[in-house]
């Protein structure tokens, strides 16, 4: 049988963060996460955004997606809110399994990926929403990050995020080395809603949701274990083990206080 591990063809000219990004390696992801999505909680998590978001997501506002993925927020943002949503990814293989997911779930118009660098891509608007999951731990520089995201941001306009963090002080060597194999950029919560506030905007909200990120790292692990067969039908043995001994490492890690799950929303001034 041909797995989708076994069947993908990479490229060295393309992003695909060492390999994490492969065809394969995000459609594993997402038989963790849920069909769309690549990040953390699926769904749940944009529900829950959304939640936060309240009276902001209005139809019409114009939603920029940093890091985008393969589209399941944006697909949601846009069904259920009237939203119309800009997603860009430096990953070709999300982009393509986007328009994939596009076409299967009769997405709307409005909604649009993009192959590009969001701090290079010359974007003619301004935002309403801008919303990220997950993504911006590949970005070292922090606050040129959210100096540009800020520009992009029309006044009055809000930001959400979701990101990966880490804990205050020295961590374990363990967790460095993950850090440094991911080649993920990672500051503490506290320290992100300070760079945030530096790029100008206000009524910034850090929410510590390590408590939450574990919650769901078990969920999806208890998922993992009791639909093994289902998942071996599309997955190696290795591509299980693999999955499930990442998430547990990350479940150890944050026990430990090394890693941190953050939430994030701001407001830029009108």
């Amino acid at each position: 049988m041909t797995t989708a591990s076994t069947s993908a063809t990479d490229s060295s000219s393309t992003y695909d963060n060492k390999g994490q990004y492969t065809r394969a390696g995000i459609l594993r992801y997402e038989k963790v996460f849920g069909y769309g999505y690549v990040s953390t909680g699926g769904h749940e998590t944009t529900e829950y955004l959304c939640s936060k978001l309240g009276d902001s997501l209005q139809p019409g506002v114009k939603i920029l997606d940093v890091g985008s993925g393969i589209g399941g927020a944006m697909f949601h943002l846009a069904k259920a809110y009237g939203a119309i949503v800009k997603g860009v990814d430096l990953a070709p293989e999300m982009i393509q399994i986007a328009k994939e997911r596009a076409a299967e779930l009769d997405a709307p118009s409005t909604v649009i990926s993009i192959l590009g660098d969001v701090l290079t891509e010359p974007f003619a608007e301004k935002f309403g929403i801008v919303w990220s999951r997950d993504a911006l731990m590949h970005l070292p520089d922090k606050p040129h990050l959210f100096a540009h995201l800020f520009d992009l941001t029309e006044p009055g306009g809000r930001l959400v995020i979701t990101d990966y963090a880490r804990g205050i002080g020295t961590r374990s060597p363990e967790f460095q080395a993950y850090i440094a194999s991911t080649g993920y950029h990672v500051v503490d919560p506290a320290s992100y809603g300070k760079f945030l506030e530096g790029a100008g905007y206000t009524d910034v909200v850090v929410e510590d949701a390590t408590d939450r990120f574990v919650t769901i790292l078990e969920r999806e692990i208890a998922f993992l274990e009791t639909n093994r067969a289902d998942f071996l039908k599309s997955f190696s043995e290795a591509d299980l083990n693999y999955l499930i001994d990442r998430w547990k490492m990350k479940v150890g890690f944050c026990q430990a206080g090394d890693m941190k799950w953050g939430i994030y929303l701001a407001t830029k001034p009108a």
